[in-house]
C-alpha cells in the first residue's frame, strides 16, 4: 500500500521536528514540510530522516499554500503566534483550514491552545495573545462537519522542556538550584514535545476515533515544589522553589524586549496596533493561568485518565521527563 503523504505546517518549529520524526518512522506516511528556508540546519536534519521531503514556501501566503497541499491527504498545522499576532493567527488558521478542504485532504490536525479567557469567566488577566488567536480557531472548526474532511485538535500548552531554558533554575552560591518562578501555589501543565508527536501520530492512526477529537496532552500539573522534589531525587542536588514576582522572571529569563509588541513584524501588522500584545502584557497573563490552575482543579484542566488510555506510554510526571533526558539543570 501506498504510503499516505502528509503536508506538515511549523515542522521546522520545536513542535514539528518530534512530529516529523514520529510519522517519518512509519512507513505508512510520506512526510512534506513546509518551509521557508529550505537551508536551515534544521531544514537539512529533517531531510536525513526516512520518507522526507521539504516544500518551499510561505505558511501566510495562499499561492504557497495551494502549492504544498498538491497530492496532501493528511496534514498537521502549528502556526507561529509569536510572528503573526492574534489577528493574523486566526485569519491564517481558518485560511489554511479552507484551502486544505478544497484541496482535497481527507484529515486535517490543529495545533491549539485552551480557550482561558472564556474559561475564566472573560476575565482580561487571563487573555493571551497565543492561546486567544489558536483557541478561537479551534471553535471555528467546531462549526464544520467530519465530511469531506475529518478533523481534529490537538490541545498543548507550555513545553517541559523549556526547564532547559526560560525555566531554568539558577545556581545559589551553596550549589543548591532555585527554580523561580512567578506561579505562587499554582502549577505549570507542561507538556512533553515527544508525546506531543505521539498524540498527532494516534490521531492519524486512528482517523475514526479522531474524528472532531480535541487531544488535550499534559504530563502533569506541576507546582514549584513538585518541580524542585523531583529534580533533587533526579540528581541528588539540592533544590527549592522560590516564587518571585513577574518583574524578576523577566529580568531572569530574558523574554524580551517587555514593550515589543507580539505580531508587529508581520506584514500588515502595525506596532500600534490595538489587537497585538506586548511581550509584558502577553506573558504577565500567561502567568495568571498557572497560578490558576492548581492541582487539576483550577482553570487548566486535563482528562487523565483519558489520556493515559490513548497514550499509555507517555511520560506521566516531572520527575520521568528529567530521568528521561538526564536533566542537569543546565541551559
Amino acid at each position: 500500500m501506498a504510503p499516505q503523504n502528509v503536508l506538515i505546517i511549523g515542522g521546522a518549529g520545536a513542535q514539528g521536528v518530534p512530529i516529523v520524526r514520529a510519522l517519518s518512522s512509519d512507513p505508512r506516511y510520506a512526510v512534506c514540510v513546509l518551509t521557508r528556508n529550505p537551508d536551515s540546519e534544521t531544514a537539512k536534519e529533517l531531510l536525513t530522516l526516512p520518507n522526507v521531503t521539504l516544500a518551499i514556501g510561505d505558511a501566510s501566503n495562499e499561492a504557497d499554500l495551494r502549492a504544498a497541499f498538491q497530492g496532501i491527504s493528511l496534514a498537521f498545522v502549528n502556526t507561529n503566534s509569536n510572528a503573526l499576532g492574534i489577528r493574523a493567527e486566526m485569519y491564517w488558521g481558518t485560511r489554511i483550514f479552507e484551502i486544505a478542504i478544497e484541496s482535497g485532504v481527507q484529515h486535517y490536525i490543529w495545533s491549539s491552545l485552551e480557550d482561558t479567557l472564556a474559561l475564566s469567566g472573560y476575565d482580561e488577566a487571563c487573555r493571551v495573545g497565543h492561546y486567544a488567536g489558536k483557541s478561537r480557531v479551534a471553535e471555528w472548526m467546531c462549526a464544520f462537519p467530519q465530511s469531506p474532511m475529518k478533523w481534529s485538535v490537538i490541545t498543548t500548552g507550555p513545553y517541559i522542556e523549556m526547564l532547559h531554558e526560560l525555566f531554568r533554575p539558577r545556581k545559589e552560591e551553596d550549589g543548591t538550584r532555585v527554580f523561580g518562578f512567578p506561579l505562587k501555589d499554582g502549577a505549570i501543565p507542561f507538556v512533553h514535545l515527544d508525546d506531543v508527536a505521539n498524540g498527532v501520530k494516534w490521531l492519524f492512526d486512528h482517523p475514526e476515533e479522531a474524528a472532531g477529537k480535541d487531544l488535550k496532552m499534559t504530563v502533569e500539573h506541576a507546582s514549584g515544589k513538585i518541580i524542585a522534589e523531583a529534580f533533587e531525587k533526579v540528581t541528588g542536588q539540592k533544590a527549592r522553589y522560590e516564587d518571585i514576582s513577574k518583574e524578576d522572571w523577566y529580568q531572569r529569563s530574558g523574554i524580551g524586549p517587555l514593550d515589543w509588541k507580539m505580531g508587529e513584524g508581520y506584514e500588515g501588522n502595525r506596532p500600534e496596533d490595538p489587537t497585538l500584545l506586548s511581550v509584558e502584557q502577553n506573558f504577565g497573563n500567561w502567568w495568571n493561568l498557572y497560578q490558576r490552575s492548581a492541582g487539576n482543579k483550577g482553570l487548566i484542566k486535563t482528562d487523565y485518565e483519558e489520556l493515559d488510555r490513548i497514550l499509555p506510554h507517555r511520560v506521566k510526571s516531572v520527575e520521568a521527563w528529567m530521568t528521561k533526558v538526564g536533566y542537569t539543570g543546565e541551559a
